[in-house]
């Protein structure tokens, strides 16, 4: 059986070398090079990749044995996440009893990213998974075939602690790391809302992902690393692979012995672009629409808009059509208006005949002007 226990990771990091850190990367493969090129990765570095390493993607297996290849270099120190661990636990455990509802995943994965890590894996050994009939079919052959990626990914740590900094996918259970030890795999790296939900005042920056950080705010979306000074913890999934917005972050910190106000990130994403030809001032008052607040009251629905109201926080707005769903939710969605100079780079989401829906600088909302392409 696989062993799917907490690891605690003790590293100590040598003065002069940068700390790169991304987690979330989720089968991206296209993303995880790209940030890596963007940021100059060398030897000289030191790599974390904070969890969640496949499925969502279209690349997922590529983008495990990447990661394995970076791993021989020793400055890469990937960490486990619950995706990766949950997918290992429920490969091990495929039964007749449980197979549907895989089988049902597996299909939701298809229409989302295109395929998903256990179809990869199963036509690598030769089958095609078109029943729940052929996942019970292909198991043996893929527990078989893939003994290396799998014990790699079940001998990852679940914590990573260095002089200054802490390293987890969801979360710390306990104020100290060693207290930790006895938690299951699932409750560090599964911790929504970490940021939030957690009673504790960290004694070293805890740096997590998981939690896609755009669901901490509810007013302006945007998909940046948030540092809280108060308590202690770096939150860093820019929500690549989940939303469609998504990006890649890749958190700099300079130096272990860096202050923390010099730490810096860069993202990456594969949205088209364009350029601002006006300028436009931001909204003084929005809201943030998430599947934690997706709850609308439809007043008036015409051809390509619907007039509406948030259920949750009482405001007033104007939706398209394309982002509502069953008449009573919406997908993630602003009415909140970009600030805009001419020249801007911006990121194009979806656009209307009011304007667009774009992303500047890891921050979403409208933009009414003209762009050029």
């Amino acid at each position: 059986m696989i062993d799917l226990t907490t690891k605690i990771k003790r590293i100590t990091i040598e003065p002069g070398r940068r700390i790169l850190i991304t987690s979330d990367i989720h089968g991206h493969l296209s993303y995880f090079k790209q940030i890596l090129k963007k940021a100059s990765f060398s030897d000289n570095d030191v790599l974390f990749i904070v969890g969640d390493m496949i499925e969502k993607g279209p690349e997922n297996l590529n983008t495990l044995r990447y990661i394995m290849e970076l791993y021989e270099q020793g400055n890469v120190i990937p960490l486990i996440g619950n995706v990766d661990a949950y997918r290992l636990k429920i490969i091990h455990e495929l039964s007749e009893e449980n197979v549907q509802g895989f089988y049902n995943y597996i299909l939701n994965l298809r229409q989302w990213a295109g395929t998903s890590f256990y179809e990869e894996l199963a036509v690598e050994c030769g089958y095609v998974i078109n029943s729940p009939e052929d996942i019970l079919l292909s198991k043996s052959a893929v527990i078989n075939h893939f003994k290396k990626e799998f014990n790699f990914l079940a001998n990852l740590p679940t914590v990573a602690e260095t002089q200054k900094y802490i390293f987890v996918h969801g979360g710390l259970r306990e104020k100290n790391v060693s207290d930790n030890s006895d938690k299951s795999i699932f409750e560090l790296t599964k911790y929504d809302a970490f940021a939030e939900k957690t009673p504790h005042i960290f004694d070293k920056y805890v740096v997590a992902g998981h939690w896609p950080v755009v669901l901490y705010g509810s007013e302006i979306p945007q998909m940046n690393p948030i540092i809280n000074h108060d308590k202690r913890i770096i939150s860093i999934d820019g929500g690549c692979g989940v939303k469609k917005d998504g990006q890649l972050n890749l958190l700099i910190i300079p130096d272990i012995n860096s202050s923390v106000y010099d730490i810096s990130h860069i993202s990456y994403d594969e949205i088209s672009t364009a350029y601002a030809v006006d300028e436009q001032r931001p909204s003084k008052e929005s809201v943030y629409i998430s599947w934690l607040n997706k709850e609308i009251r439809i007043l008036k629905k015409d051809k390509e808009f619907s007039y509406v109201e948030h259920v949750k926080s009482g405001h007033k707005l104007h939706i398209p059509n394309t982002y509502i769903r069953n008449e009573k939710e919406c997908f993630d969605y602003t009415d909140y208006l970009l600030p805009i100079e001419k020249g801007d780079k911006l990121s194009i989401i979806s656009k209307n005949s009011k304007g667009c829906i774009a992303k500047k600088d890891g921050i979403i909302g409208w933009y009414c002007g003209n762009l050029s392409e």
